[in-house]
């Protein structure tokens, strides 16, 4: 197995998930500007794969998948912020969904952005997603399936079995509006040009969501 099967695929199936994070996101947030309500909301929404997170306005779900690309997937960092590890693990998990369905086109969307990934676009996608998902728990999402088998589970249930550090990166986001000035420099390798353009253009048109 030469250096691409050992080295690179993993790093490509992070750039897969995290793009395919950003089209959800940025499809909740154009709904959500039409119509912000539940039901318009179902569907498009990033954290319906992390449930206690649920709560975060959609621009900064946007923000945090951007950041996570940057601060992570980018840099090819081992150690994830408690908040971005959850980030990967619900984009992840968007992406096993997606990949059962080789005709959505969000799935055929998320491998034409600007790195060429399209030789793991095949039957074999799902189960290689599902191994990077394995990986990730035993490594740097500790807990996220356990969190996920509390019943209901809340923000206070969340926290509760986290660190303090982790807790005021949880309030930080769920508490945020504004987007932070620099967020497209953070999609930067990730979005196409004319996903630039076209977030940029949609901020413009909205500056009460952003900094």
């Amino acid at each position: 197995m030469d250096s691409r099967s050992t080295h690179q695929v993993p790093c490509d199936l992070t750039y897969v998930t995290l793009r395919a994070a950003f089209l959800l996101s940025l499809d909740g947030l154009l709904r959500y500007s039409l119509e912000p309500t539940e039901s318009e909301r179902n569907g498009s929404d990033l954290l319906h794969f992390y449930p206690p997170l649920a709560g975060m306005a959609p621009q900064i779900q946007m923000e945090t998948v951007l950041r996570t690309w940057d601060r992570w997937g980018h840099t090819n960092s081992s150690s994830p912020s408690p908040l971005e590890a959850r980030i990967l693990f619900a984009s992840t998990e968007l992406l096993a969904s997606l990949a059962t369905d080789r005709q959505n086109p969000l799935l055929r969307v998320a491998f034409e952005g600007p790195r060429n990934v399209h030789h793991l676009n095949n039957h074999w996608l799902p189960s290689r997603v599902r191994c990077l998902q394995l990986s990730r728990e035993t490594g740097i999402s500790r807990g996220i399936l356990q969190e996920l088998t509390i019943a209901a589970a809340s923000y206070e249930q969340l926290v509760a079995n986290e660190s303090p550090a982790f807790e005021g990166e949880v309030l930080e986001a769920l508490g945020r509006w504004r987007v932070h000035p620099q967020m497209l420099r953070w999609g930067e390798g990730l979005l196409t040009d004319d996903e630039m353009e076209l977030v940029r253009d949609f901020f413009e048109e909205h500056p009460g969501l952003s900094e």
